[in-house]
Formats: structure tokens, sequence, C-alpha cells
């Protein structure tokens, strides 16, 4: 405690005349008191204590000081006298610079007057939320300028001291401080202040009670509905009701701690109610269902909250400040997440609604008060008050939506068997059926009666009243079941029947019932339940409909029809009906409708089809779909070949017929193959492929064509199918090889390219020529395998030839033939795109040889198709130009860089003597639309030096060389290249010409100089 030295000195005042020394000297001394004596301050103004004034606020009317030092020196307040004194007060821990509180108490009546000085050590008001100001020691001391010092009072949440004031008297007080927050002092008169704690503790005494009561009864009711929203809500009331006990003061009561630990206890309280929010948020509103980073992210924000907890023992403001500020973030991620849900109409979201405008409500009242915008005794108590409403709003809130079952009475207890077979058969939809067999009695449930729209009543009844009811067809069926129980005195009943309704229709309905044996047939009843299964039903005859019939045409498909196709066989074999004729009917070029005009477009078209052919038929004919663009008819009703033929013209005709498309008629055509039935054909399937071999020969005689089988097709085409097995095979076992004929430059008699050909190395027929086996392969759609397959070899040759025999300018090239299902396929330039790219072949390396006919079958989009495939960098040449049909009017359009002509206008204008009038004209038509000209069949000298001289730039042929293997191709180029750099080093070693440069010399090796090629003597076909 700081010692007490108040001194008051009264100086004898001279008179002037007798002492101007001595004024001097008092003067010089009152300067230098003002100037260097330490905590000087001067007097304050009394404070009237009136009897009749319970409550005096001393903060409001006290004088404060701070960074004084460890001494203070005052001015005491004037007394009635006037009279003004000084006082010295020292700190009572030396080096602690202490702030004081100065203030002066008066008695202005004739009465001795007590009062206790109040200085709370903990407020919520203005505490802040960073930091903030929790329990502490408030004032260490109280000295008076009179008498004793006041008497210090014990309290565990409050600095108290005993003040008493004699009549008349006015004393000055100063209050060292303890901390650096200036503390609320208040003087009260003792039997007010202790009237008001009390009532103060039975307010708290209530929201205890309240808080305690049901943070046992959550806890408890968690034993009868074992759902985890009930302990989650228990933590939080059971959090409150920890702070509310440190924060009653009740704390220290419970458990033997101090008053300086009461810190600690409420950061700590404050961090667990807050997590508790955290934790009942996650658990109400089931985010462990979400995603599992969602669910990751709570858990790492529960723990953390929680952890707080753990850091309120390190330092408790830091724990408390992180606390309140994630009172904020609650709030908002907790609305963002009911709101959400809300609007997904998740019921837990709406039902917590209400409680958490509270919750937001109660929270921003908190702020406005720990930030000082509100406070006093009356705002605080109703924020706690307002905690145990939202407590108590969440308890509610978890019961009734736990106990919720849909407006029925709750029920704590397991529901009995009774029950719960009873809510099992409301719930499978099924309605209960009876029959007393000595009654002869039926009764079931008013609800079979609501569905099928009959009067309350209507099938109860007799048996013979309830038949009345059901379909024709299973009356008796019913009938002898309900007989066989009787006569086994009891049983299983499993049946399904039709009920009619109002309106005629039948619903059909599942009958599963059991009769308990009894010896006495007259008290035999059967009790069972019977369901609506019509939709089943329905589907079921969907199904066997769908399974048997095209989805497309709704006719048969080849399964019901090859079923029928075998009856009918089986049936005439036997002599009882006539000889089954099958019409198999195949669209010509029905994919290039679908390709022009989509598929929707092509659908609508089979379903006119469809419709044109079942007109031409009779009852006992069948018309079926057998995939496709093919149709099947069969014929039994009629055997005559001439009545058949006549059908067979008639459904020609009627196929072409125009069908109107988007403003254009179009007209389809088929390929139409007969076979009817000699006896040699012993199943459906036979005759179906006997009925295919038709199509295939009326379609190679051209479209729109009727071929009758006969058995010497079967043998033609039977050798055709093992070849098509053997080409799919020859692909996977690599019997495709690819050879290359070499293609020159005239103008210098040099190397320029090759052209990639196919050839099959058959196992058994030899090496087979492309006319032998590729009509065959684009039959079969081999073709695209194939073409792909030779691609890929050629451009993987052509990139090894770069590197053996690499040029700057005009480097080779390798040229591919490309058929027709290549180049229209939709993924075709992209294949070709990807290959260029895999390989890093120079631009123009490869050349796609295209046909005349082929670009004729689609002009525009061929143009299309070629400008992409020239810009990915592929060359283009027009192959067997002057064979076809020529469109010149197309043939500018086309982006094609080279023209190839045919062999045989080289082999004509060789063979006739004369002047090739035609081929000159092509290569200079060529010459003037900007393309290259390259001429096949070159096989003599004299066809080299005419096409040489009429400009044509390359030659082709057995007189340059025969197609030969890569190996070989590799071999050639090595042998140029070998030339080549020989050249290059007897160039260096030669002296230099004396004759002036011409500007640009071509150095171009002579025909003798290159490798002798492979003669025209050993050439393939």
């Amino acid at each position: 405690m700081a010692e007490t030295n108040a001194a008051a000195s009264v100086e004898a005042m001279s008179p002037w005349q007798n002492c101007r020394g001595a004024l001097r000297v008092a003067v010089c001394l009152a300067l230098a008191l003002f100037l260097f004596l330490p905590g000087l301050a001067y007097a304050i103004e009394a404070i009237p204590v009136e009897p009749d004034n319970p409550k005096v606020d001393i903060t409001a009317k006290g004088e404060l000081y701070e960074g004084r030092g460890d001494r203070l020196q005052i001015e005491t307040a004037p007394g009635p006298d006037g009279y003004i004194g000084r006082m010295a007060v020292q700190a009572s821990t030396p080096g602690t610079n202490p702030g004081w509180l100065v203030f002066a108490l008066s008695n202005p009546t004739d009465k001795r007057i007590v009062r206790w000085l109040v200085a709370p050590r903990y407020t919520l008001a203005n505490s802040r939320v960073f930091r903030p100001e929790l329990d502490a020691p408030r004032i260490t001391a109280v000295t008076p300028s009179l008498g004793f010092r006041p008497e210090p009072l014990k309290s565990d949440r409050a600095d108290m001291f005993r003040l008493s004031l004699e009549p008349g008297q006015t004393v000055t007080y100063a209050a060292e401080l303890a901390s650096s927050k200036v503390p609320s002092l208040t003087l009260w008169t003792p039997n007010i202040y202790q009237a008001k704690q009390q009532d103060r503790m039975l307010f708290n005494g209530v929201l205890l009670g309240i808080t305690g009561l049901l943070a046992i009864f959550l806890t408890a009711i968690f034993a009868a509905n074992h759902r985890a929203i009930f302990p989650a809500t228990a933590l939080v009331a059971w959090a409150a009701l920890v702070y509310f006990c440190v924060d009653f003061g009740f704390w220290n009561k419970l458990f033997p701690v101090g008053p300086d630990r009461t810190a600690l206890y409420r950061a700590a309280a404050e961090a667990g109610l807050f997590a508790s929010f955290v934790l009942f948020l996650y658990t109400f509103l089931r985010i462990g269902l979400w995603h599992m980073w969602i669910k990751t992210v709570f858990w790492v924000w529960i723990a953390a909250q929680f952890a707080l907890i753990v850091v309120a023992i390190v330092d408790p403001q830091t724990a408390a400040g992180l606390a309140r500020a994630s009172a904020f973030v609650i709030a908002g991620v907790g609305t963002a997440l009911i709101v959400y849900f809300a609007l997904r109409g998740q019921d837990r979201a709406m039902s917590l609604i209400p409680s958490w405008m509270l919750l937001i409500v109660w929270i921003l009242g908190a702020a406005m008060i720990v930030l000082g915008k509100l406070s006093g005794e009356v705002v605080v108590s109703g924020l706690i008050a307002g905690l145990v409403l939202i407590i108590v709003l969440f308890g509610f809130t978890v019961t009734q939506f736990a106990f919720r079952t849909g407006g029925t009475a709750v029920s704590l207890g397991p529901p009995s068997l009774v029950q719960m077979k009873s809510l099992a058969v409301d719930g499978s939809g099924t309605h209960v059926f009876q029959w007393h067999a000595g009654r002869d009695l039926i009764t079931m449930g008013d609800e079979v009666e609501v569905e099928l729209g009959l009067d309350p009543g209507a099938l109860n009844g007799t048996v013979e009243n309830f038949l009345q009811h059901m379909h024709a067809s299973d009356r008796e069926r019913f009938r002898l079941m309900l007989w066989s129980l009787q006569e086994k005195q009891g049983g299983d009943l499993q049946i399904d029947f039709r009920l009619r309704r109002h309106d005629g229709t039948y619903f059909w309905y599942d009958l599963r019932a059991h009769a308990a044996p009894s010896d006495n047939v007259r008290l035999l009843r059967c009790v069972g339940l019977m369901r609506d299964v019509t939709s089943l039903k329905r589907s079921h005859e969907r199904l066997m409909h769908d399974a048997v019939h095209d989805s497309l045409t709704g006719l048969p498909n080849r399964e019901l029809f090859m079923d029928r196709l075998q009856g009918a066989i089986t049936r005439a074999a036997e002599g009882q009906s006539h000889r089954p004729t099958l019409i198999f009917i195949d669209i010509d070029r029905f994919k290039n409708v679908n390709k022009s005009f989509g598929l929707v477009i092509g659908d609508s078209m089979l379903l006119t089809l469809g419709r044109r052919l079942g007109r031409h038929l009779n009852p006992q004919d069948t018309l079926a779909r057998l995939g496709g663009d093919q149709f099947a008819i069969l014929l039994i009703s009629d055997s005559d070949p001439h009545h058949v033929a006549t059908l067979a013209e008639r459904v020609r005709r009627s196929l072409r017929t125009p069908m109107k498309i988007s403003a254009k008629e179009i007209v389809l055509t088929a390929s139409i193959g007969i076979v009817v039935h000699d006896g040699s054909q012993a199943t459906a399937q036979d005759m179906l492929r006997d009925g295919e071999i038709a199509v295939l020969r009326a379609k190679r005689g051209g479209a729109d064509r009727i071929e009758i089988f006969n058995p010497g097709m079967r043998t033609e085409d039977e050798s055709r199918l093992p070849l098509e097995s053997e080409l799919r095979l020859a692909l996977d076992r690599g019997q495709i090889s690819v050879f290359y004929q070499p293609i020159t430059r005239l103008a210098s008699n040099q190397l320029a390219g090759f052209e990639a050909l196919v050839r099959w190395d058959h196992p058994t027929r030899g090496r087979l020529v492309p006319e032998d086996f590729i009509p065959l392969a684009e039959e079969s759609n081999l073709i695209v395998d194939l073409g792909s397959y030779v691609l890929n070899q050629a451009l993987e040759e052509a990139a090894s030839w770069h590197k053996v025999l690499p040029r700057d300018r005009d480097p080779l090239f390798v040229s591919v033939n490309v058929s027709s299902r290549q180049l229209f396929r939709q993924d075709m330039v992209q294949e070709i795109r990807l290959m260029l790219a895999r390989e890093s072949v120079p631009r123009g390396t490869l050349k796609l040889e295209i046909t005349e006919s082929l670009v004729m079958e689609n002009p525009e989009r061929a143009v299309e198709i070629l400008a992409w495939l020239k810009t990915y960098g592929a060359s283009l040449a027009l192959d067997d130009f002057g064979t076809g049909y020529s469109s010149l009017s197309y043939l500018h359009r086309f982006p094609f860089d080279v023209i190839k002509v045919d062999r045989s206008l080289v082999r004509d204008a060789s063979q006739n003597g004369q002047t090739p009038l035609i081929l000159r004209s092509v290569v200079a038509l060529a010459h003037e639309l900007g393309k290259e000209v390259v001429a096949e069949g070159v096989e003599t000298q004299a066809d080299a030096g005419y096409l040489r001289s009429i400009g044509c730039e390359f030659g082709q042929g057995f007189y340059y060389g025969e197609p030969m293997a890569a190996k070989d191709v590799a071999a050639l180029l090595a042998a140029l290249a070998s030339h080549r750099k020989r050249k290059q080093r007897e160039r260096a070693h030669a002296p230099a010409p004396q004759t002036a440069p011409s500007g640009m010399e071509v150095d171009a090796p002579s025909q003798g100089a290159i490798p002798a090629l492979p003669g025209p003597s050993t050439a393939q076909a």
C-alpha cells in the first residue's frame, strides 16, 4: 500500500513594508515549486454526497492523471472554510507509473455518511472486439487527504472500498489505477447496492436454471431419439451455461479457483460458445453429406474454433478477440447456407430461419455493446436474456423437427408388428381381398372400386356377382382356383385377372392370398392382397412387341420374319400350304440420302416406303424391315410365278414414285431379289441368303433391277465369301504390301516421286493386283481400313526417303489413291492431318489421287473437303482425267495441283502414230488452269520425248520403272545419294571455270548417270 504523506502549512504573512526581502524569497520558492516539483496538480471541485442519492458516478466527475510517474502531488478540494491544502501519494509498486483518478467528496449534512466505492473488474460494454479488456483488478489503493484509509471490501467481481465522511467534512481521494483502462467508479449506498445485487442474482439464477434444464433435456432426449442434432444442440446449451457461470461469478464458487483466473475462463467460455455454434450448423444442415472438400473445410473450421480454447490458456485476450470476430463469420456463412438450402426446399433450413434471424440480431447487438455504441446494465442484461431465448428456440426447432411424423401423433417407442404391417400394406399400394367360402362372399377394399370408377360396394357380394365385373377370358380360371382351394381345404391363391372399369376398359390385378387349412369347408376363409399391375402388363406387352418389331416403321423385324419364314418352310414341307416366296428389297444408294438430307428425312422416307410396300400384300403375307435400307416380303397367299413377278414389278414401280422433300422431288430405286422355295432350302437362313445373293446380282447389273434366284448364282457368290473373310484377316496378318512406281520429271529426267500401289500376297492364289480385291473391299466396307493402312505405310516410307535423299527444292513425293468411301468419310480430313503432323514431312510430300468420277458424285462437298486437305499440307491430283464424264465448269473450282492423264490417251497416240490432238489439248488446258500434268503409261522413249515436247511435267510408266518394294526403293535412293555426293566432291576439286556466270545454273544429272531401274520386261500387271 502507498504511504500517506499529507501536509498542510500556513505561512505567516508579514507586512509588506516590514520585510520586502522575505517576499522575494517566497515568490522565487513558489516559482520553483511550479516548475520543478513532479506531479503537481491543482485543487478540484468536491462532489456533494446527498443522503437521498443512492448512486453517484465518480468516473465522469473525477480527474484522471496519467504519465506522472510513481509520485503524484495534488491540491485538495477547498473545505467549508475555503482552505486549500496539498497532498502527495506514492505508487504501491515503484516503477509502475500508474494512472490516478482523483475526486473529492463533501458531506453537507450533520450526520456521518458511509458509502461503498465500486469498480467492476469486467464490463461487457466498450470492451472491444480484438484484444478485449477482460477480468482484471481496477483499483490498487485509495488514498484520502484526511482520516483513515478506506477499508477494502471482499468481492470476486469488483474492487470495493468503504468510505466514511464526517458531518461537514470535505475529503480528497486519489485512486491508484491497476490497469490502463479507466474503470467505471460508482459510489453506492450500501443497502441499495446489496438489494441490487440480490435482484441481479435472482435474474441470473433464472437464466442459469432455464439454460441448465434445456441442456439436460437435450442430452437426455438423445437416449430416445438417436440423432446427432440433439448432442450438437445440447453442446450449445452447455457452452452457454459455462459462460453464464463465469459471467455471473458462480464459477469461482463451484470450483476452487481464484478471481485472478477469471479472464482465462471467460476467454475459453466465449471460444467454446462460438465453436458450438459452428458444430451445430454443420450437424443440423448435414454438411457432411456434401462434397468431400466442403466437409473437410468445415472440420478444419470446427477444429480451429475449439483450438481457441487452448489458446485462451496462453493468451486470453487474443483467444477472446478471435472468438468474437468469428461470430461475424458464423453469421455470414450460416445465413448463406440456410438461404441456399431453403431455396432448394430443404425442410431443415426452412425450420431454422426464425432462430437464425434472432441470432443475427443478437450478434449485431453484441457488436454495438462491445464497441461502446450501447451501454448500461439493462442493455447487457437484455443481451444475456436474448442468448437464452436463442438457445431455447434452437432446442424447440430441433425437437419439433426430430419428432415430426407427418401430422400423426408422436410416438417415442418403436411401432408394434401390427402397426408396421399396416403401414407396409398402405405404403405398397395393395388392397385387402377376402373370400368366405361358407357364405360364398367376396369383400375387398373400397380403393379398388374407386380405381375402377364403380359405385361403393359394387364388388362386394357373391362370387357370381364379382365374376360379372371380370373379363370373360379370366372367369373360368378364377372359378377353378376357388374350387381348388375348397377341395384342398386351404392353400395359396395366386392369379392375375382383369376387372372392367366404368368406361368398358380393363385393369389388370395381381392377387396373392392364403387360406388357412380347415376341416370344415364352410369355415374356410381366404385372405390376401391384390395389386394393380396394369402398367406392368402394358410395359410387358410393349417389350414383347418391340422385341419382334422395328421401332421406326412398326413392321416385323428380322427375328419375327425369320420365325414366320421357318414356319412357312415347315408347313410347305409337310404339304399343308403353298411354297413360300421371298422378295428381298435393297434400296439403292440410300446412304447418300442420309448424308445429303440427314437422318430425320431418311427415317421419314423409310416410313413412306414401308406404307407403300404394305399396300400390295394380302393379310396372310408378311412385310418386314430387316435393317437399314433392306425390306423383305414373305408371300404365302400365292405361289404362281407369273403373279409373283407381277407383284415384284408393282413393288418396283411404287418405290420409284417421286417423294417431295424440301421442295425437291426425290426418286428412289431398289434392287430386288426373288427366291421361290424349291425344297433345297432347309432353313429360313438358307432362303434369306439366296435372296441376298439375288439382290447382289441385281446390283451388279445396275440399279432398279429384279433378279430371280437360280442355283447357279449360289456357287458363284459363295466363292466370293471366303475371299472377303480372308481380306479381313490379311490386314491383321500383314499380307497387304505397298509397292512404289517411280514418277520422273521429264525436263531433267530426275526422280520426282513414287505412286503407292497396293498388292495382296494371298497364301494360295499368289500376289493379287488391286483389280482382284479392291471392288470386294468397297462392297464390304473394308476399303476404309485398307486405305488408312496404305496412307500410313506411304507416309512412313516418304519420311525415310527425305532422310536418305534430302532436297531443299522439289522434295520427293508419294501419290496415294483415295476411294469415295474414304473421301466423304467424316473423320478422313482429321486423320490425314494427324498423319502429316506425326511424320513431319515437307509440305506437298503427300499427293492424294482422286478420280474424276468420284468428285463428280457430290461436287459441292468435294470442293469443301479438298480445300481442307490442301490447307493441311496435302497436294491433290485429279486421276484418270479424260476417261469419264468431264465437267469443265467444275474443273476450275477444284483445288487440284496436278492433272493425271490416263494411260489410254498415251497408248492410243502411240498405236495410231498420229499427233495426239486430245492429249496436247489436255496438257494445254491444264497449263492454262495453272496445274501440272502427269502422264501415265509411258512405255517407250518416243512416248517420253513427245510428252516432253508438249510441256508435260511428269511421266510414269514401265519405261521409267516398274512398281518396286520398299526395300528396293531404299536401295535406289541410297545409290542416288551416293552418286550425288561423289559429283559434289568432284565439283569441289575441279578448277573454277573462267567464264562469267550466266546468272542461274541448273545442275540436272543426265539420264545415263542415274542407276538403272528395273526394266519393263519384268513388269507386273
